[in-house]
């Protein structure tokens, strides 16, 4: 009887004994998962925050995120610098502090849900919801200046948008009609004023230029407007005017004739 007692006291501590280690499994598998979600969401918060100081780094060094509203662009972005700081801060604090792992998971989820939400409209209002002053033209980033370039080289055709404001790249150059193309006179290539990012699609010397005439605006004195059919050949003339294409490895100028020599 004695004995029998012995053996059932043996496995009711093994049964105890499995239960408390079962019980123990159960914790560690939770306390894993719960430090997985507390990884994970703090992560996920991290890179919502680095995408939102990115924003900032392209928009002080490379000047290229606009919202199309003129002078109303400065409330946005001090709206976006508030909604920043305060999400800088806030990361800041909750790392420092020492706070329950749930409560954590639960600050990161309200902190990575607010923040993508802002970025989202963020992106929005400076993309396709952009304003009249530079309306959405499936760009994301603003160019200012914004040209379009045709190339035709080797009977192969691109177009290339690169910035060139009025005047930045005007030359102003003299040159000898052939017919066909400008001669450019001697020591006046250096006068012909080309984009860097255009440089290699042109060979250089550039020893002839194609030119086409400019639009007649009102601004400009009638005498300058020509006709390419009524230019002499041989005869050497002042031409002003801007790339407007490449042609052939040589620039396309569009522009007025401003007198003769």
């Amino acid at each position: 009887m004695q004995a029998r007692q012995t053996i059932i006291t043996k496995q009711g501590k093994k049964t105890s004994n499995n239960k408390i280690h079962k019980h123990a499994i159960k914790k560690t598998v939770k306390v894993k998962k719960i430090l997985l979600m507390l990884k994970l969401t703090n992560v996920l918060n991290f890179i919502v925050l680095g995408l939102i100081l990115l924003i900032w780094v392209i928009a002080i060094f490379f000047e290229r995120i606009v919202f199309g509203g003129g002078g109303a662009d400065v409330f946005y972005w001090f709206a976006f610098f508030i909604a920043t700081i305060i999400h800088l801060l806030l990361t800041l604090v909750w790392q420092l502090r020492k706070q329950g792992a749930i409560l954590q998971i639960v600050l990161h989820i309200i902190l990575t849900v607010t923040f993508s939400t802002v970025l989202v409209l963020f992106v929005l209002q400076a993309t396709i919801w952009r304003g009249g002053e530079y309306p959405w033209n499936g760009e994301i980033f603003y160019i200012p200046c914004r040209t379009l370039i045709k190339i035709e080289n080797d009977d192969k055709e691109k177009e290339v948008i690169i910035t060139m404001c009025s005047m930045e790249y005007h030359s102003y150059f003299v040159g000898t009609w052939d017919g066909k193309q400008m001669t450019i006179k001697e020591g006046e290539e250096g006068k012909i004023k080309i984009p860097e990012k255009l440089e290699k699609y042109i060979k250089r010397p550039i020893a002839k230029v194609e030119i086409t005439p400019e639009l007649k605006l009102s601004y400009i004195p009638d005498d300058y407007f020509f006709d390419k059919d009524t230019l002499k050949i041989n005869q050497d003339y002042i031409f002003s005017g801007e790339v407007m294409a490449i042609r052939n490895y040589k620039p396309v100028i569009k522009g007025v004739i401003r007198g003769y020599e």
